[in-house]
């Protein structure tokens, strides 16, 4: 039931998270003018705002001008939301819940916008590092060595990417990791980076063999990054823990 309940909890920020991701891209600021429609600027109700529930509800359009409600919204309230849940079983009333919530609630808003804009903004990017570097010296003092080398690994391997290939990394991906290296530290870090590889170059050969993309058409590394990280901070000492146990025989 608690877990339910932080569920919900992760709802209401995902739909925070969808005003971020819809207002910070284009610089507008996140408080006011209050929630409306961005198609008829009528201000919207609070039963219009309902997590899940009033998308469901509307059928996914405005009340008023029937403009489509994109569906992206829909995602991201269930996604944060499910995600806190797997926080909350994962780590239970702690510091570690309190801080891994806060690196989603930055990584959801960096993916999504990455993903639609192919930019990681600053405004996202260095509250995020403070965060975790907060995190480091509150939660892991005696091991605090250990997320500096994760921030350090992380930011040392994009950015001799991006010196040996211009073009291939931006800058932006460059604080995204540096960001996630101090919030898993090494070497774990090396699991975010093994991930993001992985999930981003099957998802480019999808594309590509779509035709969604072309073989010279920029592709955002951001939202791989994010995902990796979301399953790092998950379950990435599961993960190095069964790996380590399968080489050893």
């Amino acid at each position: 039931m608690l877990a339910l309940g932080f569920g919900l909890l992760g709802m209401v920020i995902g739909s925070f998270l969808n005003v971020c991701i819809d207002r910070l891209p284009e610089g507008q600021s996140i408080v006011s003018p209050p929630s409306h429609c961005p198609s008829c600027q009528r201000p919207l109700r609070a039963y219009e705002m309902i997590p899940l529930v009033s998308y469901l509800i509307l059928g996914g359009r405005c009340r008023t001008c029937g403009e489509r409600i994109p569906f992206r919204v829909l995602l991201v309230e269930l996604g944060t939301g499910l995600i806190f849940s797997l926080i909350w079983l994962r780590f239970g009333l702690s510091w570690e819940t309190l801080f891994s919530s806060a690196y989603v609630s930055f990584l959801i808003p960096i993916g999504v916008i990455d993903l639609k804009h192919q930019k990681i903004l600053n405004v996202l990017s260095y509250p995020a590092i403070l965060t975790a570097a907060a995190a480091a010296l509150i939660l892991h003092w005696e091991s605090l060595g250990q997320y500096l080398l994760g921030a350090g690994v992380g930011f040392g391997v994009l950015f001799l990417l991006a010196a040996v290939s211009p073009g291939a990394m931006g800058f932006g991906d460059i604080k995204l990791v540096l960001f996630l290296g101090l919030a898993v530290g090494f070497p774990l870090v090396v699991l975010v980076l093994f991930l993001a590889f992985v999930i981003g170059g099957a998802a480019a050969g999808i594309l590509l063999l779509a035709g969604k993309v072309g073989r010279k058409d920029p592709i955002a590394f951001g939202p791989y990054l994010a995902l990796a990280g979301v399953i790092t901070l998950l379950y990435g000492n599961t993960i190095i823990t069964w790996w380590l146990r399968r080489i050893g025989g």
